[in-house]
């Protein structure tokens, strides 16, 4: 009797276990015909080009293209606190440049407002700057009274002092 059990367990087992996997297969072939059915159009050399991305994982995907601040380093979000050596404002947007790739120009070639400037004690508010653009702590630094110029071919910034300033410091 126990044997006629056994039997007849294995043989619901076996037969379910095909039955599945007929269906399974069914399911699949449905699957794929539905998926040639649904596949897009080849594109034709007048379409637009689809966007394309690169996955990163299992839903993330991203565009291979460079990022803003890699286009342009100046801006870059920085958060920097000034080490205690640094006691100037030159000293200061030396310390900001260094990572960037880019250099103050040299002090001859900017006005004796910039070079001025640059001799001030840095302020306590300007030891702790961030998060912001690098280019936006860069202009922090100098006040409004000076405009920012970049050289990205040579990688070099400048400092000029505005119009309206320069009628000030006139005689």
């Amino acid at each position: 009797m126990q044997n006629k059990l056994l039997m007849l367990t294995l043989s619901v087992l076996l037969l379910g276990g095909c039955a599945n996997r007929h269906s399974a297969d069914r399911f699949d072939q449905a699957t794929n015909d539905n998926a040639l059915r649904q596949s897009p159009p080849l594109l034709s050399s007048r379409s637009k080009p689809l966007e394309q991305g690169v996955h990163i994982a299992r839903y993330s995907v991203v565009s291979p293209t460079p990022t803003i601040a890699q286009q342009d380093v100046l801006k870059v979000m920085v958060t920097v606190n000034m080490p205690g050596p640094i006691v100037t404002v030159g000293d200061a947007i030396h310390h900001l440049l260094k990572p960037s790739g880019y250099a103050l120009a040299r002090f001859d070639a900017q006005g004796p407002e910039v070079i001025q400037l640059l001799n001030l004690p840095l302020p306590a508010v300007h030891r702790k700057l961030g998060p912001m653009p690098l280019q936006e702590a860069l202009l922090t630094l100098a006040s409004p009274a000076f405009r920012l110029y970049t050289d990205p071919v040579h990688r070099l910034i400048a400092y000029d002092l505005k119009p309206d300033y320069q009628l000030e410091l006139a005689p």
